[in-house]
């Protein structure tokens, strides 16, 4: 028997009385004409691409598709999310008080993502710094830099959030035998530690402080 004679005998039909040269003897239905037969396709109702029928979205337009966006309703360009910091200073946007301009690294507010210049009262504690004396082949400060260190534990103060590296220097004569150091090396280094623990004393956390000789 083969009431639809489609070439299928009833017996293996599934569709015995529509006509359809398939194996299961059943008309293709594609209600969107996308090419997917329904039995297929994931967007019965919604033209779209094989394999699964449904259509492209892209809510954000980033070009981003929603499936494969961490961001569907925002565009951006990583993985369909917005650049956490479009200007490249390595301050992410959440912190960022200035998100379309890159931070001046400078040792002064570099915290805030903005771009700024040091401020005269600290441009003069820049460089090397005239005043602070020691005594030879010694890391003893000598009362004379007191002055000139009391001047920058000033600028410290009224700028919190300014980190300072100190440089300790010698001159290019060789310690003397039997001196407390070694070599200039470490002379140098203890020069800066003697300023660093000055300051210190005077009310400057240190670990707004580092040093090197």
């Amino acid at each position: 028997m083969d009431t639809d004679q489609d070439g299928v005998p009833d017996s293996a039909d599934k569709c015995p009385k529509e006509p359809a040269a398939t194996s299961d003897g059943c008309p293709i239905v594609d209600t969107d004409a996308d090419g997917v037969p329904d039995a297929k396709d994931a967007c019965p109702t919604e033209a779209g691409k094989a394999p699964c029928g449904c259509p492209i979205r892209d809510a954000d337009g980033d070009k981003v598709i929603d499936e494969l966006d961490k961001c569907p309703n925002v565009a951006g360009p990583i993985e369909g999310c917005p650049d956490p910091d479009p200007d490249r200073d390595g301050i992410n946007d959440d912190a960022d008080k200035c998100p379309t301009e890159p931070e001046t690294k400078n040792g002064y507010q570099d915290d805030d993502g903005c771009p700024d210049e040091i401020p005269q009262k600290v441009k003069q504690f820049t460089g090397v710094i005239q005043g602070i004396n020691f005594k030879t082949s010694d890391a003893a400060l000598q009362p004379s830099s007191f002055p000139t260190l009391d001047k920058a534990v000033a600028v410290l103060k009224e700028f919190g959030d300014l980190k300072l590296e100190i440089q300790g220097h010698t001159d290019d004569q060789p310690v003397k035998a039997g001196a407390r150091f070694a070599d200039n090396q470490a002379l140098s280094q203890a020069r800066a530690d003697s300023v660093k623990a000055y300051m210190v004393s005077k009310g400057i956390d240190e670990v707004r402080l580092s040093v090197k000789g």
